[in-house]
């Protein structure tokens, strides 16, 4: 099969997908998916990274399935999405490693147990009524569900998450 005719293979196999054909789909991404793979690995250096930039390609085509016109050529419409879907996540790439921090040694623990903190939190926490300190332990510190922590407190979901707000609140207004 020369290349125009699997071009407009591809374009009968998107056509019957946007129909709803379930095994046209799987045969056409079947098909592509060894292009898009080569294309991103030769953008991507990053194993991991490819794998992740693959999915993110083959799950745009999917959203924007609708969008092709099946007289158009399909390739063309498919490598542009794999271009903008390589382009963002190397912005995203470049942009995360701009925020890190590479150390070579794990900084010493700033607080000691019976640091100056622990007694500021110790304050902090004794200046909460019965209640906000019931509320924070029980969602953050215990790690319950909102429900759970509720039924636990004897009290409706939003009055516990009144608690919890105004405990938060009070906390960082001491701190």
């Amino acid at each position: 099969m020369n290349m125009d005719d699997r071009s407009t293979q591809r374009a009968r196999w998107m056509a019957d997908a946007q129909q709803g054909d379930r095994v046209a789909y799987a045969a056409l991404l079947d098909d592509v998916g060894p292009m898009v793979q080569q294309f991103v690995r030769r953008r991507v250096r990053d194993v991991e990274e490819a794998k992740d930039v693959y999915q993110d390609v083959l799950l745009a085509v999917h959203r924007a399935r609708h969008t092709y016109e099946p007289t158009w050529p399909f390739e063309p419409w498919l490598f542009a999405i794999a271009r903008r879907i390589v382009a963002r996540r190397t912005g995203e790439r470049v942009a995360r490693s701009a925020r890190e921090l590479l150390v070579l040694t794990l900084p010493e623990v700033a607080v000691q147990g019976d640091g100056d903190v622990k007694l500021e939190l110790d304050e902090a926490l004794r200046a909460l009524s019965p209640a906000q300190r019931e509320a924070l332990a029980l969602s953050k510190l215990e790690g319950l569900s909102m429900e759970t922590a509720a039924a636990r407190a004897r009290t409706s979901v939003g009055a516990l998450r009144v608690r919890a707000h105004r405990a938060y609140r009070a906390f960082r207004r001491f701190l």
